[in-house]
């Protein structure tokens, strides 16, 4: 079949692949439902005859297939780019010689296209098949996380790109393979209108033994390329920072430089003076929490703590706070969370305001230097910390608002990396607890502080989604780790009047949460799939009408 002018460009490098997965993958392109399609294929110098015989035989077949024969391989930069130069459509679409296409994953991203003309970068979800054709390794992703890209390539598969955007960056770069999608997808987001995904599995990796979907350490010179592809991107963007490996492989950590002076910072911690044991004595809560916080933290600026004390709160503790170079506030009325920040913060005057409970222990010498060096990137309003119980375990590693708000993996092991390393790195969340939230004085200011009509629980939760409102990221990192001994000063149930004040104002952002995904199961936080065909089919039907509505 011809097209004259096809909508979708499709991308192929090919370089000695297995046959039988080669077939496949022309099998998924061939087979889609979209026939708005061509697809540019240039060999590498295969050294086995039969895979460019499986090529030409491709081209005689659809005359939608096109072709160049390299001699000699020039590895995949070279080759990738040389396919580009055959592309006419008006998006590249990116598929590996071994990889497959969902039948419909052209269609979609087409109906995705259409609603939203603007789009310049689409991107779907995945997954993994082994050589026995076992399913694994479902990549249900968000929706565009700027942070999560600089930290791992999450996007990856299905890349759908505006061609044009791709010519004015450059396409691939040279240096980069390995990494050169990572590398591609970084420029080309930094200049696009909108970006979209797709939240359905349109795109299989073929995991054969040797590749990198089996073997991250198979490729080394990637995980370089990688870093540097993150380094030139956060130049580009004017982040001042670092960019270092992680321990997983094409996973990075953005070390942010802070400025000079470093902004000053307001500690405010609400306490109604309870003693309980922490790792086995028994002590005044916040008293542990201010001396960690005075004896540990190396933060080079200016930092006040403001204790914000409770009319119960023992005259001894007060005492000895007096002697740790602390401002004390007496709240007034009864204990309202909420209220006691708010006078806390009214109290102080640093740049940025850390929101502390006094159950909340200090190891980590640079923690504030962690927190406070995301503020250089305006965009920011909100960064939550790690928390860990005291076993060791997973307390908050971010909110995910899946039919109610629930700690993401909560739990855990403070060890575990989490589902492709989601645990390990710097990401945007929609909220973060109040045990140690930092955010800056002014917009703190303007937004009015923390809701005094939450007096218990649920305030954290409702300013960080009024940050987001107003266009504003919520991150979490796990580079800032505290021991957090939750709900020792306080019950943690909520009031009824409260939950039914939350979902009645944010009824909407609790069943939609852009950083989780309408395939996971409802009412969980450790990213399940709902595992019946039937309820992913229906939420595919329910997305493409609300696409349709759009």
């Amino acid at each position: 079949m011809k097209v004259s002018r096809p909508r979708f460009s499709i991308v192929t490098p090919v370089h000695d692949p297995p046959l039988g997965l080669l077939r496949a993958a022309l099998a998924s392109v061939t087979g889609q439902t979209c026939a708005a399609w061509e697809l540019c294929l240039v060999d590498d110098g295969s050294r086995d005859p039969a895979v460019r015989a499986e090529l030409r035989a491709a081209v005689a077949h659809d005359e939608r297939v096109r072709l160049v024969e390299r001699p000699v391989a020039g590895g995949i930069v070279v080759a990738s780019n040389e396919a580009l130069g055959l592309a006419t459509g008006e998006f590249v679409a990116l598929l590996d010689h071994d990889d497959r296409l969902h039948p419909e994953a052209l269609t979609l991203v087409d109906a995705a296209l259409r609603a939203a003309p603007d789009v310049d970068y689409l991107y779907t979800d995945e997954d993994k098949i082994a050589d026995d054709g076992t399913v694994y390794d479902t990549f249900l992703k968000p929706e565009w996380s700027p942070e999560r890209l600089r930290a791992q390539n999450y996007c990856t598969h299905l890349s759908v790109l505006r061609r044009s955007l791709v010519e004015d960056v450059g396409r691939f770069r040279h240096g980069f393979d390995g990494s050169q999608d990572h590398d591609l997808i970084l420029r080309v987001t930094e200049r696009a209108r909108r970006i979209q995904h797709v939240p359905a599995v349109l795109y299989h990796w073929c995991v054969t033994p040797g590749s990198a979907a089996a073997d991250p350490d198979a490729k080394p010179y990637a995980r370089e390329a990688g870093r540097r592809a993150v380094a030139d991107h956060v130049d580009r963007v004017g982040i001042d920072a670092e960019v270092e490996h992680l321990a997983t492989p094409g996973h990075y950590r953005v070390r942010r430089h802070l400025p000079d002076p470093a902004p000053s910072v307001s500690i405010v911690v609400p306490t109604v003076g309870t003693s309980r044991p922490v790792w086995g004595v028994t002590r005044p809560l916040v008293l542990g929490a201010v001396r960690s916080v005075r004896a540990v933290t190396t933060y080079p600026g200016d930092v006040e703590v403001v204790v914000v004390a409770d009319p119960a709160t023992p005259t001894a503790d007060l005492d000895e706070l007096a002697e740790l170079d602390v401002t004390v506030v007496a709240g007034a009325g009864p204990f309202n969370f909420s209220a006691r920040c708010n006078e806390g913060v009214a109290a102080g005057h640093g740049d940025i305001v850390v929101l502390l409970n006094d159950d909340v222990v200090v190891e980590q010498p640079d923690w504030l230097d962690v927190v406070v060096g995301f503020f250089g990137e305006p965009d920011v309003g909100v960064v939550g910390t790690r928390l860990l119980y005291a076993d060791g375990t997973l307390q908050h590693g971010g909110i995910l608002l899946n039919e109610q708000p629930l700690h993401i993996f909560h739990g855990f092991a403070g060890s575990d990396p989490g589902p492709f390393g989601l645990l390990q790195i710097d990401r945007e969340v929609s909220a973060v607890t109040g045990a140690c939230l930092a955010t800056p004085r002014w917009l703190y200011e303007e937004l009015g502080g923390l809701p005094t009509e939450f007096a218990i629980a649920f305030n954290d939760l409702d300013y960080c989604l009024r940050v987001r409102a107003g266009g504003r990221r919520v991150v979490w990192t796990p580079h800032a780790t505290l021991y957090h001994f939750e709900s020792q000063t306080r019950r943690p149930d909520a009031e009824r009047h409260e939950i039914e004040l939350l979902y009645e104002r944010w009824s909407c952002e609790l069943r939609h949460d852009p950083y989780g995904n309408p395939g996971f199961a409802p009412r969980q936080a450790v990213w399940l799939p709902a595992e019946r065909a039937g309820v992913r089919a229906a939420l595919r039907h329910r997305w493409r009408r609300r696409r349709r509505r759009q």
